[in-house]
């Protein structure tokens, strides 16, 4: 592919960004991709890390894109040049595999950023356009990393991804120095100042101004350093704690006034398309307050407590899809007037969506130009709020119910329960005190009674929907364990008792709240909170789009590991058979909560119906993980005997 075009005679040069692929191909789709997303910046292409730095010499790239698949020998190297040649540049790396917890713990300020092959154009975009612009950390005014930052975790990562067998001796500004000796991708020994192993190593993602060097590896050390490269990296890394680097000095600046215009919400779980798109509405007035969230939940949890005068939402998200949070805006009185603009680059799908909604105020088709944002961004928020209230029936009547059906185990028909005398309540509730009184909370005993042939009145079945993470095969290939993250908060819930299902308003749906877990690390209760809305239906998928193939490092003579490729995964449907163990409700005697205590650790586990009918595969939950709201966010489930 043919180098940049050259600048008139007597103007400033062009900004460049420089592409290593070797593949003529890819090469050609790349370069006509970077010139929709980078369209100000010249591109050059070359083939190898040699003629990278030859033209990098005259180009002075502001950003290098470097296929790493297959991987580049002589990268270490390459690095400990640009730092030196290229401080203030940035660096995208394309690769098969992706260590996703570590890049996740190095954040942005790591020197690389990566992005994992097969990738969707717009995310593509995304980054591209994230790294080529500020680039600057608001909150804390500093700049994000840039190969000046590259250090040792850079070149480990690097040549673990490439399977490498190699030695990388680094020495520190303070003339420390110490040896990592990779053997097949995988950190095999360390030493440093009389220390050896994981304690070697920790020491050295301490040191600063680091410089490292690259020779043949031995086959043979001794093996002080054990498990997957990725996790003793990230586990180093952590116990390490921050790096102190040598950041180059600078005036000190004024204190900023607080911003005080109009509140900007992105909703988007793409990392770099909320950098790009907060970075952008920054330029365009530094006055806007802008927030961003990482999924749909997340955005109604913001919405609601920001109130913001605009949302800009993408449209797929894993765990709410964008109309889904639309409605959810429409159905509460406090976020229905705030108006969203959605983005996608589903676009057919995105605007048959969006005409149906009413909050919805525009559409912007991913990967977009920032003038084309800002534009569109500064005409909504001059037209304000809008003047609209959708009440939840008629959000209600919008969505399809929910199909529930009596699992069979549980197809019973009992018998006509005995007439209960409906608890009075009062017209009017008037507080003594100025202060809220406790939720009443009524326990099994005192509920009314319903008799039920096998089970007791007081049972229910839990129906969640999971996104499938990654499973394990047994030395047979069947299913032995799954690793799920909830596609949603909203769960579907059958009561068996008659008496409660009268005591809860139809069309009332429940999402998951705050879990306990016991000692061992089971759950102990679940709490069940009330919506305006039925759980919508979430379409299984029973198809697994494998992203990774690896060995399980833990028990490798058993079991193998696929993990799922993260643009199409397996969707499933758990079902679990719990026992109502209180009903909270409010001072208006509503149900506040529901709290449920497990039946069993045994859950049915169906990869296609969402219906409660027939029966599936039958697991046990052996890892159960809480966010900071203690709300469930990932979970293993074991295969049961």
């Amino acid at each position: 592919m043919p180098a940049s075009r050259k600048s008139p005679a007597g103007t400033a040069p062009r900004p460049s960004l420089l592409l290593v692929e070797e593949y003529d191909a890819l090469a050609a789709a790349i370069g006509s991709a970077l010139k929709k997303f980078a369209p100000a910046h010249d591109a050059h292409v070359v083939q190898s890390l040699d003629e990278a730095e030859a033209v990098a010499k005259k180009a002075r790239p502001e950003l290098f894109i470097l296929d790493f698949d297959p991987p580049h020998a002589g990268i270490v190297a390459f690095l400990n040049k640009l730092k030196r040649t290229h401080p203030d540049a940035r660096m995208l790396v394309i690769a098969a595999t992706v260590a996703r917890d570590l890049t996740a713990v190095r954040g942005l300020s790591g020197a690389i950023q990566f992005i994992e092959k097969p990738f969707e154009l717009a995310d593509f975009g995304a980054a591209v356009q994230a790294l080529l612009g500020p680039w600057t950390s608001r909150s804390a005014e500093v700049s994000r990393g840039s190969l000046r930052h590259v250090d040792l975790v850079d070149a480990l990562a690097l040549v673990c991804t490439a399977g490498a067998t190699t030695t990388i001796r680094a020495e520190s500004g303070d003339e420390d120095a110490g040896e990592v000796h990779i053997i097949d991708g995988h950190i095999a020994h360390a030493n440093t100042n009389g220390e050896s192993g994981a304690d070697a190593l920790r020491e050295m993602l301490t040191w600063s101004d680091v410089h490292f060097t690259q020779s043949n590896g031995r086959a043979k050390v001794p093996r002080t350093v054990h498990g997957p490269w990725n996790v003793v990296l990230l586990e180093a890394l952590r116990s390490a704690g921050p790096v102190q680097r040598h950041a180059p000095e600078v005036p000190p600046k004024e204190k900023t006034r607080p911003r005080t215009g109009k509140k900007i919400l992105i909703v988007d779980d793409t990392e770099m398309l909320s950098i790009f798109v907060e970075d952008v509405l920054t330029v365009a007035d530094p006055d806007w307050q802008i927030f961003t969230a990482a999924s749909g939940t997340d955005g109604l949890m913001q919405t609601e407590t920001l109130l913001p005068d605009l949302v800009l939402l993408d449209y797929s998200m894993p765990d709410l899809k964008g109309d889904a949070v639309c409605r959810r805006l429409l159905s509460n009185e406090k976020t229905a007037q705030i108006p969203v603009i959605m983005m996608s680059g589903q676009v057919l799908e995105m605007t048959a969506v969006s005409a149906q909604l009413r909050n919805v105020v525009g559409t912007i088709e991913k990967p977009f130009f920032s003038d084309a944002l800002v534009k569109l961004v500064r005409e909504n928020l001059a037209r304000g709020p809008l003047r609209i209230f959708e009440p939840p029936a008629q959000v209600i009547e919008q969505a399809p119910p929910p199909v529930v059906e009596t699992p069979r185990p549980l197809d019973i028909s009992p018998p006509e329960p005995a007439a209960v005398a409906p608890v009075p309540v009062p017209e009017k509730l008037i507080p003594e005190t100025p202060l809220p009184p406790a939720p009443r909370v009524l326990s099994p005993a005192s509920m009314p009674r319903t008799q039920f042939a096998d089970s007791s009145e007081n049972d229910v079945v839990l129906g969640l929907f999971l996104d499938v993470i990654s499973m394990q095969l047994t030395p047979k290939l069947q299913m032995g364990a799954i690793r799920a993250k909830p596609s949603s908060l909203a769960v579907s819930l059958h009561v068996k008792s008659k008496a409660l299902r009268g005591s809860i308003p139809a069309g009332t749906g429940f999402e998951l709240g705050r879990f306990e877990l016991d000692e061992r690390g089971r759950i102990e209760t679940v709490r069940l909170v009330p919506t305006r809305q039925p759980v919508e239906q979430i379409a299984t998928r029973n198809a697994l789009d494998i992203g990774e193939v690896a060995i399980v490092a833990s028990n490798s003579h058993e079991n193998v590991q696929l993990t799922s490729a993260a643009s199409a995964p397996m969707t499933l449907q758990l079902l679990a058979e719990y026992e109502i163990g209180a009903v909270e409700l409010s001072t208006a005697f509503e149900v506040s909560a529901l709290v449920l205590k497990p039946s069993g650790q045994k859950s049915s586990v169906r990869f296609t119906s969402a219906s409660l009918a027939g029966n599936g595969a039958q697991f046990e939950t052996a890892i159960v993980r809480l966010d900071e709201a203690a709300r469930i966010s990932e979970l293993t489930l074991q295969r049961a005997n």
